[in-house]
């Protein structure tokens, strides 16, 4: 099993985002739905899905937490990923998905414009390893419970999947870099929200009922 990044799919990814969104249901969509639309597009199709979802407010937890599933396959070299029933089987509303989708294709749509296969040998081990080990990381920062924590890493997370969709390895570069930069970020961030809880808790303000 060759754990290279999979070849680019001939469809744009606007477009095939944009056929999705016309499939939606009316009220609400299982997470598994979304990301089987994906699926075929390996591993950089369900990351775009899930950093997208991240966005959202109320499901970032769960789309952290789907995230992990396929870092941790993409590190040892798995060609495709499959998330656990109880991940796939999390519902979300429509609306949202759809108010989401709007919002980033036209964004998509201008970065398509300059991300292109490139450096495509590059794409062989160690690279698919370095990749399912930084996203751990993002995916662990888009988890916590602080407020917009969650967007540094999954707009990173954005623009990364592109670059894993298109085997564009200037991209997957660029965007390691600027990965790297929102994981120190969130974890210093969660650092200090934690030294300051601890804090709040050993001397709270007078006001505060205990």
């Amino acid at each position: 099993m060759s754990p290279s990044i999979s070849p680019p799919p001939a469809e744009r990814t606007s477009i095939v985002l944009r056929n999705l969104l016309a499939k939606l249901p009316e009220d609400d969509v299982s997470i598994g739905f979304i990301v089987l639309q994906m699926r075929r597009r390996s591993f950089g199709g369900v990351f775009l899905v899930l950093a997208a979802l991240g966005l959202l407010p109320g499901i970032s937890f769960f789309a952290g937490l789907a995230m992990l599933v396929p870092a941790f396959q993409m590190a040892p070299g798995f060609r495709a990923p499959l998330l656990p029933r109880f991940i796939r089987q999390r519902r979300i509303g429509v609306m949202a998905v759809r108010a989401m989708g709007n919002r980033a294709i036209p964004w998509i749509e201008k970065a398509e414009r300059y991300i292109k296969p490139r450096w495509i040998p590059l794409t062989l081990p160690p690279v698919p390893m370095i990749v399912g080990i930084v996203t751990i990381g993002l995916a662990l920062i888009v988890m916590l419970p602080l407020p917009f924590s969650n967007l540094p890493p999954a707009l990173a997370l954005l623009c990364f999947s592109l670059g894993l969709l298109e085997r564009d390895v200037l991209m997957i570069g660029i965007d390691l870099v600027v990965a790297a930069t929102a994981a120190v970020t969130g974890g210093i961030v969660a650092m200090i929200a934690s030294e300051a809880l601890v804090l709040l808790v050993k001397h709270p303000p007078h006001w505060l009922p205990w």
